[in-house]
């Protein structure tokens, strides 16, 4: 496959771009190409929704990006409120398979983790490795009372929203959190893109700090360009949040995935300057990447990029890991 703008080199069906022109302000040209409905990212509307950074501008029969909202009839519905979500949920044992599990204390627990599972999200990442997410027309509804009930079992020892991503369904999220807290302990974690709405960040932040818990950000990559024709969204929200919910709680850990040949050593040396001049303590977990949705077409990552991406990053970072080492074979 050639480069459309260069004739270089493009890895996969869905990128008609090499990674060097991915990058570029030209790039910007495909992207409506690549990922549908960017015209209601910010756009002036009747119908519009603040719960994160794309702030969707609907009209008449339109459906969010998240797929969670819909106008009909001259309404604004949504399929989740603070007291229902479009969800699935279950425990694994810990320690978990958890991004954070290397330096977590809730990795050292007896007792199983609570994974919770938001249908719908607000990127629209290439190479989503849990993109059923998008059926939210499939997914059960579970009101607040029964989540609640369940996660009063004395095994239960942390709660980790992810998806997906819970910033579409936050309120929810929120709310389930506090009424969780309200009648026992048990730390609550945030694994997420980052773009929610400030205010709503630092207020599920909180409670992840009042609980000993985490923030997990999946830092896509650090050109802004590139970070579009991934995920179809800009890093500007996701970063700010990240600068903010530290500077307020310090509960922020970050994770890259390696995108073979476009997230590269330039892309984890950018993001890991940006963390060091934030903590250079903050954890920094670089996942190797396996095919899958619509990047389903290229490798895992090559076992000279994971190196080169992890002494990068070590050079700016001290507490640096390599995750999904078994999909190279180590």
């Amino acid at each position: 496959m050639k480069c459309r703008i260069c004739d270089g080199k493009a890895y996969s069906k869905s990128i008609p771009l090499c990674p060097k022109c991915a990058k570029s302000e030209d790039a910007l040209i495909y992207l409506s190409e690549i990922h549908e409905g960017l015209e209601k990212i910010g756009k002036k509307s009747r119908f519009k929704c603040k719960l994160c950074s794309n702030e969707c501008g609907l009209d008449e029969n339109d459906v969010s990006l998240c797929r969670l909202k819909y106008v009909k009839d001259g309404k604004m519905y949504s399929l989740t409120t603070s007291r229902k979500a479009v969800m699935s949920y279950y425990e694994d044992p810990l320690p978990t398979n958890c991004c954070n599990a290397w330096f977590c204390k809730g990795s050292k627990l007896i007792g199983t983790n609570l994974a919770v599972f938001y249908y719908g999200c607000n990127f629209d990442c290439l190479y989503c490795q849990n993109w059923t997410h998008k059926r939210v027309d499939t997914a059960r509804t579970v009101k607040l009372e029964e989540i609640v009930e369940y996660s009063l079992k004395d095994r239960i020892k942390c709660i980790c929203h992810f998806g997906g991503s819970p910033e579409p369904q936050i309120a929810f999220a929120i709310k389930f959190s506090q009424e969780v807290l309200k009648q026992r302990d048990v730390m609550i974690c945030w694994e997420w893109n980052g773009a929610g709405r400030k205010s709503l960040a630092l207020k599920a932040a909180k409670l992840s700090y009042e609980s000993n818990g985490t923030v997990k950000f999946d830092l896509k990559a650090w050109n802004d360009n590139l970070h579009k024709i991934l995920t179809g969204r800009s890093n500007k929200q996701t970063l700010k949040n990240f600068e903010k919910i530290y500077e307020q709680y310090r509960v922020v850990s970050a994770t890259t995935l390696l995108v073979p040949y476009y997230v590269d050593k330039d892309e984890v040396e950018g993001i890991a300057k940006f963390i060091a001049n934030i903590d250079n303590t903050i954890p920094y977990s670089l996942l190797v990447f396996h095919p899958d949705y619509k990047l389903n077409d290229m490798p895992v990552t090559p076992k000279k990029q994971v190196m080169e991406c992890y002494n990068v990053a070590k050079k700016h970072l001290k507490n640096v890991n390599i995750g999904n080492l078994h999909l190279l074979g180590w």
